[in-house]
C-alpha cells in the first residue's frame, strides 16, 4: 500500500508533493506528522485489524494512541450507527465478517476525522450496509471531513449518493 505511505507522509510520493492541511508532509517534524495522521480515519480493502487484539481494542486503538477527547462518546455513536454496539470483546475469527467490516468503519469514523480514506469499502457488502456507509460518509462530510474513496469504478447509485464528487483516475493525475 505504498499509496497510503505517501498520502500520509510516511514516504515521499513517486512524483510531486503531498500536502496535508496546506502543509507539505516533508515540512513537518515526526511528532507533528504523527499527530496529523491521527486525524485520519482509514478503511482498508484487506481489513487492517491488529490480530492480537480483541475487536473492541482494535476500535479503541487510534483513540488511545492519539489521546482523543470525547472518544468514548464518538465510538459509541458510530458503533450504534453501524449496528455493532456494544463492541465485541473477542478476536476477529469469533465475529462475523459483516460485523468486522462495520467495526472497521466505526474505528475510522470515530474521532471526528479531518479526512477519511476508504479503500473499496463496499466490496461484498449487503445493500443495507451500503446505504448505512454512504449515509455515514454524508454525515462526516457535513461535519467537515474530507473523503478519499478509492475504487476502480463506482456504480451510478453510489456515485449519485456521494455527489458532489471529484473523480480522479491515473489518466487524469
Amino acid at each position: 500500500m505504498s499509496w497510503l505511505d505517501w498520502l500520509t507522509g510516511l514516504a515521499p510520493p513517486p512524483a510531486g508533493r503531498v500536502f496535508w492541511q496546506g502543509v507539505d508532509w516533508r515540512e513537518r517534524g515526526p511528532r507533528a506528522a504523527a499527530a496529523e495522521r491521527g486525524r485520519m480515519g482509514c478503511v482498508f480493502a484487506a481489513g487492517g485489524l491488529v490480530m492480537n487484539l480483541d475487536l473492541d481494542e482494535n476500535v479503541w486503538l487510534p483513540a488511545r494512541i492519539h489521546r482523543r477527547a470525547g472518544a468514548a462518546e464518538e465510538i459509541e455513536r458510530w458503533a450504534r450507527f453501524f449496528g455493532v454496539w456494544p463492541l465485541p470483546p473477542e478476536r476477529a475469527p469469533a465475529v462475523r465478517e459483516r460485523d468486522r467490516r462495520r467495526l472497521l468503519w466505526t474505528r475510522a469514523f470515530a474521532g471526528r476525522p479531518a479526512a477519511l480514506v476508504l479503500e473499496r469499502p463496499l466490496r461484498e457488502t449487503p445493500a443495507e450496509d451500503r446505504t448505512r456507509l454512504v449515509d455515514a460518509v454524508k454525515q462526516a462530510r457535513a461535519e467537515g471531513s474530507a473523503v478519499i474513496w478509492l475504487e476502480e469504478a463506482l456504480d451510478i447509485a453510489t456515485r449519485t449518493a456521494l455527489e458532489p464528487l471529484a473523480v480522479a483516475s491515473p489518466e487524469s493525475i
